[in-house]
């Protein structure tokens, strides 16, 4: 027993003295401090440079702020062959999707003037939407680099047309599906962009001025068209006649809310100002029904493919494909071939655009589904291979969705949000297959193409 508690005892002794000699070896010591985690902002702020007549207009012009009481138009005594431009400026922190809305909230006859009975028979009652105003004003909004001028690489993206429509609008600046600035996607937080506005009483025309690229350099104050006389209409870019306006609308107010939005781009990749409503049910089903850009490729052999499978309306409505792995006997005439890449042919792939006769939707599961004819031969056949891109016109731009497809393929879109133009592309070995006269291969044999969801009308 004795022993056994010697024992212990130095077991204990070695011990300490262990622990008393780790003192002296290296050591270090790192400690982070007062970790955490601050949301980030997301804080619109706009400003507005106003010109009236070709002059600055302070009372309709301020720095960048929030929207609280001021006001884009703010003109009281308007005359015919009146005309202004006024340039939005948009900034926020953080990279931001960002929406507009505007709507007419009062177009009114508010009294008769004697000349104005004259020339508006409806004037005896005047009143609550009576006016004439919203249908002689004129408007076109632009994206614009900031001078204050319409520029010829600067695209309209409310094309000219009277108050009471132009302001009536819903307009997504920049979201998932579209924007109206040159760079798609969000926009960049900590910098700015702008948003050009123009306006004439009477009539008025696009005259957009040559692109200088001196950024915001050019005011409409300016002799920008070199003509000798500044302030007009067409230093601004466009051209304003209201000479042949009546005395209608005297007295006329037309009123109405501008409203911005701007919601994060992060983590929100979808987002749409006017989300689409959007159905997957069996009656919701369209099939492709319009071809293009039909680059058919060869048969293995170097030959053009037979001309009883060339037809790209071959291909249009639902299959004949059954979806099992070899097919009944389907006449040729019924499917469109892609063809193959051959030295003949600078080896090329065979391609073609097919579209649909409304945009399709990410839904729930699967969007799109590609048939092919699959027939029996000894031995099998090798599988026949289709790139599967997607865009919303049928010069694209294009994304893959699927990088080789085979047969009945179903194939899931997302992350895109929606598209009317498939591409399809043949992409199988060549050197798998054989086969000679009719029965040469000649690619994937394209029997339809199907997408799931459309939208809610």
């Amino acid at each position: 027993m004795k022993k056994v508690l010697s024992s212990i005892i130095v077991i204990g002794v070695i011990g300490s003295a262990a622990i008393g000699l780790s003192s002296a070896f290296f050591s270090d010591s790192e400690t982070s401090q007062d970790n955490s985690f601050v949301a980030g902002e997301l804080d619109l702020k706009i400003d507005n440079e106003s010109y009236l007549n070709g002059v600055f207009n302070q009372d309709t012009s301020w720095n960048l702020d929030d929207l609280t009481d001021q006001l884009f138009f703010d003109f009281n005594d308007i005359k015919p062959d009146d005309y202004g431009e006024d340039t939005i400026s948009l900034h926020a922190e953080n990279d931001y999707w960002a929406c507009m809305e505007m709507q007419i909230t009062k177009d009114d006859d508010n009294t008769c003037t004697e000349p104005e009975l004259l020339d508006d028979i409806n004037c005896s009652e005047p009143g609550a939407g009576q006016g004439e105003l919203g249908g002689l004003l004129n408007f076109a909004f632009w994206p614009d680099d900031g001078d204050n001028v319409l520029e010829d690489d600067e695209n309209i993206f409310l094309e000219t047309g009277i108050a009471s429509t132009v302001l009536n609008s819903s307009v997504s600046l920049a979201d998932s599906s579209q924007s109206i600035f040159p760079t798609p996607g969000p926009l960049p937080g900590g910098t700015t962009v702008y948003i050009g506005k123009a306006w004439c009483f009477g009539n008025m025309d696009t005259l957009p001025l040559t692109q200088d690229g001196s950024g915001t350099v050019r005011d409409p104050s300016l002799d920008n068209n070199a003509t000798g006389g500044p302030g007009t209409p067409e230093d601004g870019g466009f051209t304003c006649d209201g000479t042949g306006l009546d005395n209608a609308t005297q007295s006329d107010i037309l009123m109405g809310d501008i409203s911005f939005s701007a919601t994060q781009a992060r983590n929100n990749p979808d987002f749409l100002c006017e989300p689409v409503e959007i159905s997957c049910e069996t009656d919701d089903v369209q099939f492709a029904s319009s071809s293009s850009n039909n680059n058919q490729g060869l048969r293995k052999d170097g030959t053009a493919v037979l001309a009883n499978r060339s037809v790209p309306s071959a291909a249009f409505g639902s299959p004949q494909s059954t979806g099992i792995p070899v097919d009944p006997a389907v006449p040729a005439g019924s499917f469109f071939s892609l063809g193959f890449p051959h030295t003949n042919n600078g080896n090329t792939p065979g391609s073609i655009v097919y579209g649909f006769t409304e945009p399709f939707f990410n839904g729930p599961g699967d969007d799109l589904q590609v048939f092919e004819i699959t027939g029996a031969t000894t031995p099998p056949y090798p599988d026949e291979i289709v790139k599967v891109e997607i865009g919303p016109t049928s010069a694209g731009p294009w994304t893959v969705v699927a990088a080789a497809a085979i047969r009945d393929e179903l194939i899931d879109i997302n992350p895109i949000v929606s598209a009317q133009f498939v591409r399809l592309t043949d992409v199988s070995d060549i050197n798998l297959f054989s086969g000679t006269g009719d029965a040469t291969p000649d690619g994937y044999d394209l029997d339809a193409v199907k997408a799931f969801c459309t939208q809610v009308e």
